[in-house]
């Protein structure tokens, strides 16, 4: 159909009949029933690149989640850069991300890819396929019997692959049979969604919050009160910045890089995850009880922790030398 045209033309006339076929998807991933499990205990965990941290740092897309089955428990170790073949990370990571696995069971793992390796264009969308196939495969035996479910990427401005990566998302999410959110078709549709072509602002990260989570919780999610939903977004960008803290700490080469101490490990990482415990219990009582500010409650602390044991360096001890 497309053979006697120029190859831009031929090109835009793909983009539409993809987004047309990404229109049909969106709307049914909105009626999906919810991949949230009855048990309140459910935790969902998200993969992927700043798009998904930006997402949760915002707080709205929690905010829904928790308001439609308070107690549920939103986690992430989703990295900025990160693509489904290429994930780097400290060294000595891997001892980490398998403690904060044990930590954090997943009934439903969320996975957030597509925008970073759609700039390989048409050409690369074969190494995206095989590459995804894989990850997957490392997903299930991770998170054995895990609810799946895919995200598209957000359309770029003036970058029409990203139709096409989000298609093969698409048909990657039928041959693994997980469940498959569209977010390039509404974003692409919408204008003033992003700061500066690619990353989402506030209006965009509202957009796409409600849609995974009515995507994720069901289509009633789309319907709440904007008010309430912001003030219960507070206390879940709290909550995310201490998981971003655990899954990123500060003192990587001490805890587990070439200066490891597992003892500080020991010692100091259930520090982060009592400061999560804390923030994310504000979050269940905010979604639960309505009414109270999230000013009105008490930061989450801990009592310092009692002093090191030091050690004199006699006529050493805190000299300062030069460079």
């Amino acid at each position: 159909m497309t053979a006697n045209l120029p190859e831009a033309a031929a090109r835009r006339m793909s983009i539409h009949l993809l987004m047309k076929r990404s229109l049909f998807l969106y709307a049914t991933a909105l009626f999906c029933s919810s991949v949230l499990a009855e048990d309140k205990n459910d935790t969902l965990l998200f993969y992927g690149n700043s798009m998904v941290e930006r997402l949760l740092e915002h707080g709205e897309m929690e905010a829904r989640l928790q308001l439609a089955e308070p107690g549920i428990h939103v986690r992430s170790l989703a990295w900025t850069g990160d693509e489904v073949g290429y994930r780097l990370r400290p060294e000595g990571y891997a001892e980490h991300m398998k403690n904060l696995l044990v930590k954090w069971p997943a009934s439903t793992v969320v996975l957030g890819y597509g925008m970073n390796e759609s700039f390989a264009g048409p050409a690369g969308l074969a190494d995206f396929r095989a590459a995804y196939d894989a990850y997957l495969g490392q997903i299930a035996r991770l998170h054995p019997g895990a609810k799946i479910v895919l995200l598209s990427p957000t359309a770029i401005e003036g970058r029409p692959d990203v139709a096409l990566y989000a298609k093969s998302i698409a048909e990657i999410a039928n041959d693994h049979g997980a469940r498959y959110v569209d977010l390039y078709t509404p974003s692409a549709a919408t204008t003033g969604m992003t700061a500066n072509g690619i990353h989402l602002n506030e209006k965009g990260n509202r957009e796409m919050a409600k849609i995974i989570a009515a995507a994720l919780g069901g289509k009633g999610l789309l319907e709440m009160d904007p008010q309430r939903v912001a003030e219960v977004a507070k206390a879940a960008a709290e909550e995310q910045r201490w998981v971003a803290q655990v899954v990123r700490p500060k003192n990587t080469v001490v805890y587990f890089g070439v200066r490891k101490r597992p003892d500080e490990y020991a010692a100091e990482m259930p520090r982060y995850h009592a400061m999560i415990a804390q923030a994310e219990a504000i979050v269940h009582q905010m979604a639960r009880e309505p009414g109270k500010p999230f000013e009105s409650y008490p930061k989450p602390s801990l009592p310092p922790m009692p002093e090191g044991r030091g050690h004199d360096d006699g006529a050493r001890t805190g000299v300062i030398k030069a460079p």
